[in-house]
Parts: structure tokens; sequence; C-alpha cells
């Protein structure tokens, strides 16, 4: 059974956010390595889990060294969440369990999963209470702050009232997608109706962004998505954070060297974990992230997209630097 417990992290603390076709086993090893607190897996359907998948049940694998890893999970059919549920208990033996109620992508909210929930508080409620039966393990929600407007609190306290573990909330609206500032407001709000530890999460991309979301929600801690993106050091600037307190030269900078030597370390690593071919295929979109601001950058990315061969990728990579 695990000893994870969001309550015994230190404060604040920093998570990697799940992310699909972004946040697999390489992906959290690397920002593990470069100080990321807990990481999650990619969005899980858990009706996939329920019938076996495959290609889903791949997906959750992962390495010890990567934890804490909680396996995050969407769905609407109750059944088939705890049936989900009890499979990645006993089979995965991860740290937590993670429910997304967050998600506004179209098809995931058409089939009333993520975000749609929002709009079911009450399937919502009794998603959570079912599964928080099924489990020993530690139980999260991830959502937003509302599908148009603010109006999220009766449904956290319900969710904590039904015995979850933490409360991560990202600070915009369903039908704001990704765009616009987060409300600080909002979070803050939530924090002081919950007792649970909350986590604070949308537009962070910066340490500024971190800190200034902590010190004006009190959130517990804090979940970078796409700010990582090309630059997991935002971890090790963010352990500078909880140490210091201020922002003051801790938005630390790795020169080519480190970006050369980590994307190569992360090629290694997919190709390990996928093969050749669907290692290489997979890290053409991480280019674009970690060779970014660069002289030369643009033409780099080129021929790296088109490369084919671990050997013909080091090449290149080394040649620019």
């Amino acid at each position: 059974m695990s000893k994870f417990s969001w309550n015994k992290l230190n404060k604040p603390f920093f998570v990697m956010a799940p992310m699909d076709g972004i946040t697999s086993s390489p992906f959290r090893r690397v920002v593990k390595r470069c100080g990321a607190d807990v990481v999650f897996s990619e969005m899980i359907a858990a009706e996939a889990v329920y019938y076996k998948s495959k290609k889903t049940l791949a997906m959750m694998n992962f390495h010890e060294e990567e934890r804490p890893y909680i396996v995050q999970i969407f769905g609407k059919d109750t059944e088939k969440m705890v049936g989900a549920v009890q499979y990645i208990e006993k089979e995965v033996k991860p740290d937590g369990i993670d429910i997304n109620m967050g998600c506004p992508a179209k098809k995931v909210v058409s089939g009333g999963r993520g975000s749609a929930l929002l709009l079911d508080p009450e399937k919502a409620v009794e998603i959570v209470r079912t599964v928080r039966s099924a489990t020993k393990l530690p139980l999260s929600v991830k959502t937003r702050i509302g599908w148009e407007k603010f109006n999220i609190q009766p449904l956290v306290k319900e969710f904590e009232n039904a015995g979850i573990d933490a409360l991560t909330i990202h600070g915009r609206t369903k039908t704001q997608g990704f765009a616009g500032e987060p409300d600080l407001d909002a979070l803050k709000e939530i924090k002081k109706l919950v007792k649970i530890p909350v986590i604070g999460n949308g537009g962070i991309n910066s340490v500024e962004d971190a800190q200034k979301m902590l010190s004006f929600t009190g959130c517990d801690g804090i979940m970078v998505a796409r700010g990582a993106l090309g630059n997991p050091w935002i971890f090790k600037s963010l352990h500078f954070l909880r140490h210091s307190g201020s922002v003051q030269n801790l938005d630390y900078k790795p020169n080519f060297e480190e970006i050369r030597n980590l994307a190569l370390l992360h090629l290694q690593m997919n190709i390990e974990e996928f093969g050749p071919k669907k290692g290489i295929f997979d890290m053409r979109k991480h280019y674009g992230w970690y060779f970014k601001g660069f002289p030369g950058a643009s033409e780099l990315r080129k021929k790296l997209v088109l490369a084919e061969t671990k050997n013909e990728i080091r090449s290149i990579i080394e040649k620019m630097g």
C-alpha cells in the first residue's frame, strides 16, 4: 500500500500536470530529475481500462524513480470508473488516483466526461463517493472554477465531504479553455472553503507566476502544465522559491549544453520505452520546445523532425553545440 500523503509533502509543493500525449514515463522522469515533487500519468479513459485496452494499460507503466506517481482517470460511468480504479490499485500500484473533471476538450466533453460533469453535479458527486469507497489509495479531483462562471464552491465542499484527499483547481472556466488570466480570487476563496490541500493550476509559465499565485491564494501547491514544455528546469527554479520565498534571481536558465544533454537523455529514454520508431517520432514535438530561442533554432528543428535514427539526431544536435 502506498505511503504517499498529500498532507505530508513539503509546502509549497510543485506538481507536473497530466497532459495528453505528453506526460509519458520518459517525460515524467525528465521533470522528476529537474525537481517535480509529484507527477501524473496522461489522462486515462476509465472505460478503456475497464475493457483492458492494451494501449491504455501500457500508458500507465511507470518506473520507481517517478514516485510519487498519480494515475488520472476520466469517465462518466460509475461502474466502469470503479472497475478501472480497482484494476489500477491492484495491478499498476501508483501512489494515488486523480479524477479529471476539468478537461475542456470537445471529444471528452461531448461524451459527458471531464468538465461536462460540472453541468451534472449530482453525477460528479456520485462518481467521487463511489470511487472513494472503492480504493484505499489517496484520491484527488482536478476541476475548474465552473462552466461559464465561478460557481464551483458547493461542489468542492461535496467532494471534500465525500473524502477526497486533495483538490486541484484550474483557475479558468470551461468556456475560457486556456485563454485569459486565471482567477486568483476564485482560487483564494476555494482555499478558504476547504481543509484539504488545494493545488493551483493555470497560467504557470515562470517562477513569478507561481509566486504570485501562491502568495495571493494561499494554495498548498502549484501544478505546472505547458510551462514545463521545453523547460523542465522550471521545477529547479520552483525549488529555489520554496526555500527562499523570493523570486529574485531564481529563474534558472540552462545553457545549450544542458539543454542538448537533457534532450538526448529524453530521446534515449523514449527509445528504450517505446522502441526506435515510436520513440523517435514521439520526440519530434519536444524539439520545438527544447530548442527555442537559440540562433539557428528554426533550422535545427527542421532537421531534427526529418531525422530517423538516434545517431543522426545526436549528430545534428552536437554540430550545433
